[in-house]
């Protein structure tokens, strides 16, 4: 665990949308990992237990959106 959390997202990184809320888990998404690829962030993603997929987000729109702690 960190000892020390210098910034964070007021809202969730990922959340589901209409399309991803029915499944087997219904309303979850969740991921294991990240992939930093030159300016970008590519963030697999499973969807409700029943699906994987993908997401980018701007490596510099991410930390411009964190706040201190």
């Amino acid at each position: 665990y960190p000892r020390r959390i210098n910034k964070k997202m007021d809202l969730p990184l990922i959340s589901p949308n209409e399309s991803e809320r029915e499944g087997y888990v219904p309303n979850v998404v969740y991921t294991c990992g990240a992939l930093a690829f030159g300016e970008l962030l590519l963030i697999p993603y499973a969807i409700s237990d029943s699906a994987t997929t993908f997401c980018t987000v701007s490596l510099k729109q991410l930390i411009d959106n964190m706040t201190k702690c």
